[in-house]
């Protein structure tokens, strides 16, 4: 029997897959390679089929057996998932509190794990100015950004069991707590996963 891999990321996976499928995004195949070498695949992401298109290329440039799973079969097959919303945390950091920020949205981060309705989180920290995304022109200089800037996403399986977990006292005072090494007020923003 094939081993069907779903190349697309971990978060369109969760919403929409077929029944059974491994979720390997194409990016993350090279890590799977030993894994993978000994068993016959078929890959698949979606109608659109450029993540597909690249996985065979990956993988059979491995000598891996892979084949593509076709888009007309895909009705030959179960399809589960389950919804997920995004909050987006912008935080800005005042000068020389980058250290306790990052130690308390970690500490918040892991607190929340066994949360109704938590499914994960990612932060991600803005590092400097991107030359070909902002348009500028001339040679590329590192521009820091100051205050520092984080990107805290959450993922929930519904904005109802978001805002429950921020009537959390716990929750509420490490908010609180944070508040002093900020430089802006921070804001949330609720966001659908389209791709």
């Amino acid at each position: 029997m094939d081993l069907i891999i779903d190349v697309k990321t971990r978060e369109e996976y969760y919403m929409n897959h077929i029944e059974g499928a491994l979720n390997i995004p194409v990016w993350d195949l090279g890590f799977y390679l030993d894994f993978l070498k000994d068993k016959s695949i078929k890959v698949y992401c979606g109608p659109r089929r450029k993540r597909t298109e690249m996985a065979l290329d990956f993988l059979e440039d491995k000598e891996v057996d892979v084949e593509e799973l076709p888009v007309d079969e895909f009705d030959d097959h179960e399809w589960v998932g389950k919804p997920m919303v995004s909050a987006l945390n912008y935080l800005s950091v005042k000068p020389g509190h980058e250290e306790k920020v990052e130690e308390m949205m970690e500490n918040l981060c892991e607190f929340t794990m066994d949360k109704e309705g938590f499914i994960g989180t990612k932060v991600v920290k803005a590092t400097d100015v991107a030359y070909g995304g902002s348009m500028l022109r001339g040679e590329r200089e590192e521009i820091e950004i100051n205050p520092t800037k984080y990107i805290m996403i959450t993922y929930w399986d519904s904005r109802e069991s978001h805002e429950k977990f921020h009537h959390i006292e716990e929750i509420r005072e490490g908010f609180k707590e944070m508040m002093p090494h900020l430089s802006v007020m921070p804001f949330e923003e609720h966001a659908e996963i389209i791709h």
